[in-house]
């Protein structure tokens, strides 16, 4: 049995079922774990489409089985959250600043592809001058789509966790072998992840979708972990550090089981590998659905440096839970109110909507002294003051930001050719690509490509071209090249 928090409600939504695990409350009773199926239509690929329904769906759960949870611990999708290292200068950003810097960097050197992306920072260390970072990104509407959910729910704490963390700690939890480097494959019905944890900490991160059916897809598998082995050992390491284990685990159909472990155990990865087994409970003679065993393992304390990362905290903008309360009683007193207003004469219903507006009247007029008292409070600034304030300004308009040469590169994407990764060197006007191609003459005809559309002819002038001369590259596998390209 996990030894986490008693009184904490794990729960992890798949599209089509919901697995959730509570510790026993106290000794001498039992945990309370499993999962309840969900019509299709109500979640999609992690995000909320009804939420009635759902709400509709926990709400069965929680009579069902008895629960009154006042913090929920929820696992979120592996499609719906990405993570990025970011190298910080240590003399520059303070770690009380970190915060801020982050998110003054999204959608200039630090992209995630969501409308409004919400962010978690945590410390992976310090290597010389600089300060290494983990920034865990996710979508904001998603995100507080299940904060509403759960408010409804009367639930008055929900901390935030991944998968692959929670995997990570039930494997270290059974496993008496401690491992520098260890590549985690997670494949799921419709896609699978690798992440590699470095001294416990996540700090690579691939998702990649199936186009056929997983069991029929383990080849795909195969060939991207072979990659990412490589393009960790010399191109993050150069060289000096590899991959200690491969940790395969199978999160999708049960009855993929048997096919799963006949292909991986046979695989002859030169890598040492294990195949991730189930956990048994005694007391149920039984194992774990796909998506029980994920909350079951949010349930293990994080151990190591992966304590840093408890709680994904995105940092949400939501209003405390009394006002929220207080603006239910309102919507509540309103609605009673217009019930009752309906039966009185129109005589009285234009005398009451006078009356409110007098008071809205009044209402404004207080705000309007109150403001002409705040503005007389105001501080005055001396010309020198306002010039830096315009030359501040000034620099600002003027700031390059390389986000449009990156979507110019990601526009000319084919479907023989795949962007993995990237990186931004600003102060060298530098921008790096990691490709993955169908064959050597799709990635040239890449190249060729955004060359003839952005490199610089003539005198220059055109703002459209920007590529300073023919882009630069190195095979890192047979069919993956690391691209360097100069921007003027």
């Amino acid at each position: 049995m996990a030894t986490g928090k008693k009184k904490e409600l794990n729960i992890y939504f798949a599209d089509e079922s919901i697995g959730f695990f509570q510790g026993a409350p106290k000794a001498g009773t039992l945990d309370v774990y499993g999962h309840v199926e969900m019509a299709s239509g109500i979640i999609d690929n992690g995000f909320i489409v009804d939420p009635e329904r759902l709400l509709a769906a926990l709400q069965d759960l929680f009579r069902q089985y008895h629960l009154k949870p006042k913090r929920i611990r929820m696992i979120l999708n592996s499609q719906n959250v990405l993570m990025r290292e970011v190298d910080i200068e240590k003399n520059l950003v303070k770690p009380a600043e970190i915060a801020a810097y982050v998110d003054g960097e999204l959608g200039k050197s630090l992209h995630f592809p969501f409308p409004v992306p919400r962010t978690s920072n945590h410390l992976i260390g310090h290597e010389g001058d600089k300060t290494r970072i983990l920034v865990v990104g996710s979508d904001d509407k998603l995100l507080n789509d299940y904060l509403d959910v759960f408010d409804r729910l009367h639930v008055r704490e929900v901390a935030f966790d991944l998968p692959a963390l929670c995997l990570y700690s039930l494997f270290s939890s059974q496993s008496e072998v401690k491992y520098e480097s260890l590549m985690q494959v997670t494949v799921y019905n419709t896609y699978f992840t690798i992440k590699i944890f470095e001294k416990d900490f996540p700090i690579f991160n691939l998702v990649e979708e199936f186009e056929a059916p997983a069991e029929l897809s383990y080849d795909l598998v195969d060939n991207f972990v072979e990659r990412v082995a490589n393009y960790y050992r010399y191109n993050m390491h150069h060289g000096e550090r590899a991959i200690d284990n491969v940790l395969f685990v199978n999160l999708g159909a049960s009855a993929n089981d048997a096919r799963f472990e006949s292909v991986f155990a046979a695989k002859p990865f030169g890598l040492p590998y294990k195949l991730f087994k189930f956990p048994e409970q005694p007391e149920s003679n039984g194992g774990w659905t796909r998506s029980s065993l994920i909350a079951y393992a949010a349930s293990f304390p994080k151990t190591g440096n992966l304590e840093n990362i408890n709680v994904i905290d995105f940092r949400l903008d939501r209003p405390d839970r009394r006002i929220r309360i207080a603006h239910r009683l309102l919507t509540v007193a309103f609605l009673v109110f217009s019930l009752v207003s309906m039966v009185y004469i129109p005589f009285h219903t234009t005398n009451e909507d006078i009356y409110i507006q007098e008071n809205v009247n009044a209402n404004l007029a207080q705000r309007v002294q109150d403001l002409e008292a705040e503005a007389a409070l105001l501080p005055s600034f001396t010309q020198k003051e306002r010039n830096y304030s315009n030359a501040y300004d000034a620099l600002v308009a003027y700031e390059f930001s390389v986000s449009t040469h990156i979507l110019d590169l990601v526009n000319m994407l084919g479907t023989d050719v795949v962007l993995t990764n990237y990186d931004v060197a600003t102060a060298d006007r530098e921008i790096v690509l990691i490709l993955v191609g169908t064959s050597i003459t799709a990635l040239n005809e890449y190249l060729i490509a955004i060359y003839e559309a952005y490199g610089i002819t003539g005198d220059g002038t055109d703002p459209e071209r920007w590529m300073d001369g023919f882009p630069a590259f190195a095979f890192v596998a047979s069919d993956m090249i690391e691209v360097t390209i100069h921007h003027a």
